[in-house]
């Protein structure tokens, strides 16, 4: 527990204990493309990735306790000329073959995605500017803290909740969508309104620590999914004292959030560069003796 275990996540899996993990939040490597996993140097095919991956995900689906989630964070990508539905089907296998059921999915949009070569408008659609987040569970029962993650209220809702807006029963406030609200009364104050499904969070952190850290060690494609993003998903899914597991971790995000955030990690990555990274990041980010 609280190691970064270097390694094949396949293997070092079948060494955990059944039921060994509160949570689990990944983001796998991209499909066809050039990723180290230790000795061999590998290209998933789009077509190839669903098997890859199911060995995995039985793995994962083995360790995590019957009240645990499992957050997958993963993009698709072009297979010649058309987008190919891996992913789709991957959500399907890992539902109907490992066992998951699917409780969300979440589309995190980085409004910061620079224009490429989409954006020409030449290739007969726009840029790529989301992934998915799925959120599985193995249970009819798991953790969720929604007053953990809501967001500030807006205006409008702020004059509801002040009794400023009084305006009848639900027949009186049908909207064209027939969504009715029964504005007769104050209604009361959660501390926050529910985000919803499409989580706005921009990728654009080159400055601080951890890229010093990526200088000094020399290593320019950090593996990095946002912290914001990963705050959200433990902040949700587990209590304090859990267990995070990353058998994907790259440079350790899920690591240095879950120990901010009280929680305890799992991370495994193939990559010994990685590996070095993310332990030197966990371990300026939250010295051991605070």
């Amino acid at each position: 527990m609280n190691k970064v275990l270097c390694g094949d996540c396949l293997e070092i899996m079948k060494t955990l204990e059944n039921e060994s993990v509160n949570f689990v939040m990944t983001s796998p490597p991209y499909a066809d493309q050039i990723k180290n996993y230790g000795e061999v140097i590998k290209k998933i095919h789009p077509d190839r990735y669903v098997d890859w991956f199911l060995p995995r995900a039985k793995e994962i689906y083995r360790i995590l306790a019957d009240n645990g989630s499992f957050v997958l964070n993963i993009s698709d990508k072009l297979d010649g000329k058309f987008q190919n539905i891996f992913v789709f089907k991957l959500v399907i296998s890992l539902c109907e073959e490992v066992g998951f059921h699917l409780v969300r999915d979440y589309v995190w949009y980085n409004p910061a995605t620079p224009p490429n070569v989409f954006s020409r408008g030449t290739m007969g659609r726009t840029k790529k500017s989301h992934e998915y987040c799925f959120w599985f569970c193995k249970s009819e029962e798991w953790t969720f803290n929604m007053d953990s993650i809501r967001k500030p209220y807006s205006g409008s809702m702020k004059k509801i909740l002040n009794g400023e807006v009084i305006n009848g029963p639900r027949d009186e406030n049908t909207r064209p969508s027939r969504h009715n609200f029964d504005l007769s009364h104050k209604w009361n104050d959660h501390g926050g309104a529910d985000p919803g499904s499409v989580l706005t969070i921009s990728n654009t952190s080159s400055n601080g620590v951890f890229h010093d850290l990526c200088k000094e060690m020399n290593i320019r494609h950090p593996a990095r999914y946002p912290e914001k993003l990963v705050e959200f998903f433990i902040l949700a899914g587990t209590n304090p004292g859990d267990t995070v597991l990353d058998p994907f971790s790259g440079s350790g995000t899920t690591a240095v959030v879950a120990k901010k955030l009280g929680r305890n990690y799992i991370c495994i990555e193939a990559n010994p560069d990685f590996c070095r990274l993310a332990e030197s990041w966990i371990a300026v980010t939250i010295p051991e003796d605070v």
